[in-house]
């Protein structure tokens, strides 16, 4: 398994003479440091570059010096992965005794000559199995056949093991791009609250509140949960009566008007709370303002119409806290952070920036080691249900805590419950853990941030979630938040509605309940030679299973939770780059751009087939959809945002009088064709994807391009 986080200080990098003492005294093969991919180097290309080391290569301090070739060495040189600089026209390789010998060479002075093997009897091949060795001082190594490979002759040549660097190469792409945001609806509103038509394209309640008709300013024509007063017997939509009672939800059948909790008795029909009504807007917001004592808030956004199976709406006082603390609403009533998950299952305090201090009051006492934490360089055991979020993560939900709080004290009546004023006063606060697509959340707990866009929790806890930690993207929310705003009466009535709420919430994680995935879980610090042996024969992995400390052999006992290790140690959780340059390069061309230019350094990568690929997955299907979209697009007003399914006679909007415009227009069609047909003619793409192009090109103009009304210039007639 591979740890994410590891001990500060590593093992210095074994030298070349090191190394080849150590091989030759133990008979162990040439440590990996000064293995270089040898088996990618044809037999004749291995001659040439030792002929060539041979005949100019030039030791700059005899044996303990760098090694100079000549340019025409680098294509090897690279193909081999031998670390070299260019300086001066030469090449330069530092410590460069083990690649000589591996080329059948050893140092004679400043110069070079072919290794002498006396008193070796025998070399091991690549494969690990005894060949018959030269005679010793021969002077020229044996000439390469067709059935000897680079990495034969290294071993032949060298009196030394040499394995295989890369055996077996996977192939992969490239996963999701980073993510650390939050999570906002289109367009993001403050509060579950209807603007209705008179809120225009941005739902602003504020609006909504100055909007007028001939006789009244601020009232609205809306859908809203029907509600009667138990003391009064008043209808509306509000949770009190103005009279100070309480409402409960009046539902009727839409057909019969009989009052029924769920279906009419009369005709079987589903009965609804949702009603017509007129609601003053202005009134409710300023009174909100005034329960509040806040000042209006610079915008205020709700949504165009409620989509819950009886349209309750939130209360505009939530609505006016979140505008003033600058967080938005998801659709069940939450305010939530995504996150890419990574799984981490060791940390040290300095990487995720809690003290020791704090994180001993967490009950982190102990490091991994079962030593004292006193020391921010000691490396902890992640608990299941803990969790490390982005920086960015933090700040916000510093404003959410806030918001918490100010609703509690000003809404409710109650004590702030957060109090927090940064990042570090989250530390230890409970949140909830949900995935896309699912109705469970998971209880957690923070306990750091670090600077990498990502939330880092147990591989248990993302399984719990319902993820395999492929680059998905998760989302968190504080644990208040979820208890007091949350409600599923907002949830959308249409299908899926219910999926992506927390509807229920695992509170205590047993990781026998978890995808099994999570089982296969790696815990052994040091593999065994016999795994290494049988990678050699391609083993069945299934046959070597009883050696490794997994994760299913220690469910249902205690050691489920605690007692993991790592193979390999890492510096940070956090090191390499902070976002990709998927993220980074604003538009899609220059990120095609990047890509293709990536696949002409790699050598793997085929960038003719790339850049097909790119055009028949990507721009050839948005150019066919976006000229099918502009010929089936409908029409929207620019005031008010309404849209209509072909234009109105009279070119203007007929609820508001506003301006019409198209929804698609022409440059969005154009988007990519010019320079998809630049990247065809470069890469050399193939006959049928050049014709596809050029075909959709006029059939593009032909929809744009007016043969009988064009521009011309004064040349045009001269």
């Amino acid at each position: 398994m591979l740890k994410a986080g590891g001990d500060p200080v590593g093992k210095e990098k074994i030298g070349g003479e090191e190394a080849i003492a150590l091989s030759r005294k133990y008979g162990v093969p040439l440590h990996p440091s000064h293995t270089f991919l040898w088996h990618d180097l044809s037999p004749q290309d291995y001659e040439k570059l030792a002929s060539l080391a041979l005949s100019e290569g030039v030791l700059e301090s005899g044996t303990s010096g760098a090694l100079l070739l000549p340019m025409t060495a680098k294509e090897s040189l690279e193909a081999i992965l031998v670390l070299h600089k260019v300086r001066g026209g030469k090449i330069i390789i530092q410590d460069p005794l083990p690649f000589l010998l591996c080329l059948g060479l050893e140092p004679d002075g400043v110069g070079l000559k072919r290794l002498s093997l006396e008193g070796a009897d025998v070399a091991v091949d690549a494969d690990g199995a005894e060949g018959a060795n030269e005679e010793a001082g021969e002077e020229k190594p044996k000439d390469a056949t067709k059935n000897d490979s680079a990495l034969e002759l290294v071993n032949m040549h060298s009196g030394l093991v040499v394995r295989a660097r890369a055996p077996t190469r996977i192939g992969a792409r490239m996963g999701r791009p980073e993510k650390s945001d939050k999570r906002l609806m289109r367009p993001p509103p403050h509060v579950l609250f209807p603007a209705g038509e008179e809120g225009g394209k941005s739902r602003s309640i504020q609006e909504a509140a100055r909007h007028s008709t001939s006789n009244t300013t601020g009232i609205i024509n809306v859908e809203i949960e029907r509600r009667v007063c138990k003391s009064c017997g008043k209808e509306g939509f509000a949770f009190r009566c103005e009279c100070g009672g309480h409402t409960e939800k009046k539902r009727v059948c839409p057909q019969c008007n009989i009052p029924a909790p769920e279906k009419c008795p009369k005709c079987d029909k589903e009965t609804t709370a949702v009603a017509k009504m007129q609601i003053d807007v202005k009134k409710l917001y300023h009174q909100a303002l005034e329960n509040l004592g806040e000042r209006e808030p610079e915008s205020l956004k709700g949504v165009l119409g409620l989509s819950s199976r009886d349209k309750t709406p939130e209360p505009l006082e939530k609505g006016i806290l979140r505008a003033k603390h600058g967080v938005n609403i998801f659709k069940d009533g939450t305010v939530r952070y995504d996150l890419t998950d990574l799984p981490l299952t060791h940390f040290r305090p300095d990487e995720i920036g809690t003290s020791p201090e704090v994180l001993c009051s967490l009950g982190y006492t102990q490091d991994m080691h079962g030593q004292p934490l006193i020391s921010p360089d000691q490396v902890c055991e992640l608990r299941v249900q803990d969790i490390i979020l982005a920086v960015d993560a933090g700040d916000y939900l510093v404003r959410v805590a806030q918001f918490m709080d100010e609703l509690l004290v000003k809404f409710y009546g109650l004590e702030p419950y957060y109090n927090a004023k940064t990042p570090a006063d989250l530390i230890g606060t409970l949140m909830v853990g949900l995935a896309p697509h699912t109705s469970a959340g998971v209880l957690c707990r923070l306990i750091g941030y670090s600077s990498a866009s990502a939330g880092f929790g147990h591989p248990f806890f993302h399984a719990a979630k319902r993820r395999n930690c492929d680059g998905d993207e998760d989302c968190v929310m504080l644990l208040m938040d979820a208890l007091v705003n949350f409600s599923m009466s907002y949830l959308p009535a249409k299908r899926g509605g219910k999926m992506d709420a927390c509807l229920v919430m695992t509170t205590i994680l047993n990781p026998s309940e978890v995808d099994k995935e999570a089982h296969n879980l790696d815990l052994t610090p040091v593999y065994p030679l016999e795994f290494y042996e049988a990678t050699l024969r391609t083993a069945n992995p299934k046959d070597l299973e009883k050696k490794f400390d997994l994760v299913s052999k220690r469910l249902g006992s205690d050691a489920q939770y605690e007692g993991f290790n790592f193979s390999h140690s890492t510096t940070d959780i956090a090191a390499g780059p902070k976002n990709s340059a998927y993220k980074t390069l604003e538009t899609m061309i220059d990120k095609m751009d990047a890509q293709l230019e990536l696949g002409r350094m790699i050598r793997a990568v085929d960038e003719k087939d790339v850049a097909e690929r790119v055009i028949n997955s990507h721009f050839l299907p948005d150019l066919i959809g976006n000229l099918h979209a502009f010929s089936k697009q409908k029409v929207r007003c620019v005031k008010c945002g309404a849209k209509f399914r072909r234009p109105p006679l009279k070119e203007t909007c007929p609820k508001c009088g506003g301006r019409i415009i198209l929804t698609v227009h022409e440059g969005s069609v154009r988007k990519y064709l010019e320079v998809s047909i630049k990247v065809a003619e470069e890469y050399g793409a193939s006959s049928y994807t050049k014709q596809r192009l050029q075909l959709l090109k006029i059939e593009i103009n032909s929809l744009f391009k007016n043969d009988k009304a064009r521009q011309t210039g004064l040349a045009d007639f001269m």
